[in-house]
Formats: structure tokens, sequence, C-alpha cells
């Protein structure tokens, strides 16, 4: 059985405390969307829950993570 080890999402704390942690989206390095909602200043257990399920989603089905309101929830264009 092929395992596919290709992980989406990770966390990254946002302080030296350890005390509060940013889900992020590994390909772009920003802040994971989930409902139109950043998903930072998170606990860890949280942000390590979300983690799995956004790549269990990702290893379902590729894509199905980032709603389309998630999508229009970000800039489209970098601030110049």
């Amino acid at each position: 059985m092929f395992i596919d080890c290709r992980i989406t999402y990770d966390l990254r704390s946002d302080d030296r405390s350890l005390d509060r942690w940013t889900v992020f989206d590994t390909k772009t390095g920003r802040p994971a969307w989930v409902k139109g909602l950043r998903q930072v200043g998170l606990a860890f257990a949280e942000a390590d829950a979300l983690v799995d399920a956004l790549n269990a989603m990702e290893r379902a089905a590729p894509g199905s993570s980032v709603t389309w309101s998630d999508r229009l929830s970000r800039p489209l264009l970098a601030p110049v």
C-alpha cells in the first residue's frame, strides 16, 4: 500500500513561549483559512488536530480543504 506523505498544512509557534500556534499552508507559508478566518493564535492541541484534519481532507480529495469563501477571503493581489 502506498501512503502519500505530502503535507499541505503544518503548524508553527506564534511566539517563543509556545503557547499559541498558527496552522499554515506549506506551499505559500501563509496561515490557513477556515470559514473565512485565519487559523492563528490557537492552543497546541487545537492546532495539531486541525492540521491532521486538513491534511486528511487533502489526501482524500486534493483542494477539498479550501472552500470558495476561503479563497475569496484572501486578497487577490499582494499590496504594493
